[in-house]
């Protein structure tokens, strides 16, 4: 009785590993995703060790192995939302993006070119295609669409319908001289967030909230 007691309690280990990963598929935080992973892993190897007659060295060797990735995972999610020290300029920046994690923030500003517009700058011209994304830190920037001039200030994105709905120009942009803007060739951009998905889908977030802000501003002229 007592060992039939033993291996019911022992049992119940692969159970409570599948719960958890379970748990942990079911979460949509990538960080408690994985710890609920790490946590069936390690689970996991206690049951290989503890149920069977004599351990499973295979199954503890794999399963110790899936924990240490979730391990490493975790280490690359902790380091992706570490905020290390910025520039004066950057700084400022990254509170504009905050949707962006400190990690996916570095890693767009790595490809990224400041500029100053020494005279008046197109950045697009309408119905072309659009080589860039643009980011206006400071100067006016003119609008022109089907013959209709609007002037805005800084602080827009330029190019993130083209990003998002793919085609061309929408607009003819024009900065005033001496305007202050950042740039991100479209093949560079594209290349960075192919290597990182998770940039990818907070770009998108990002674009859209600028999409309904400059809907909302145009209503409201």
């Amino acid at each position: 009785m007592q060992e039939f007691d033993l291996a019911w309690n022992t049992g119940l280990l692969v159970h409570a590993a599948a719960l958890l990963q379970v748990f942990g598929f079911l979460n949509r935080n990538h960080l408690v995703l994985r710890c609920f992973i790490l946590c069936g892993s390690l689970v996991y190897v206690a049951y290989y060790y503890l149920y069977p007659d004599s351990p499973l060295w295979g199954a503890i060797f794999w399963s110790t192995a899936l924990a240490l990735a979730n391990l490493a995972g975790i280490a690359r999610v902790l380091l992706d939302r570490r905020r290390s020290r910025l520039g004066e300029h950057e700084d400022s920046f990254f509170n504009i993006l905050k949707v962006l994690t400190p990690g996916e923030f570095r890693r767009l500003m790595q490809i990224a070119e400041w500029r100053v517009a020494e005279k008046p700058t197109q950045l697009t011209r309408e119905g072309e295609a659009v080589p860039s994304l643009y980011f206006v830190i400071s100067g006016d920037v003119d609008v022109e669409k089907s013959g209709r001039t609007l002037t805005h200030g800084p602080g827009v994105f330029i190019g993130e319908v083209s990003m998002v709905l793919g085609g061309t120009a929408t607009a003819s942009v024009t900065l005033a001289p001496g305007s202050r803007y950042i740039e991100w060739p479209r093949q560079k951009l594209r290349k960075t967030i192919e290597r990182s998905p998770s940039l990818g889908e907070s770009i998108n977030r990002l674009f859209n909230q600028e999409m309904a802000r400059k809907l909302a501003v145009s209503w409201s002229r």
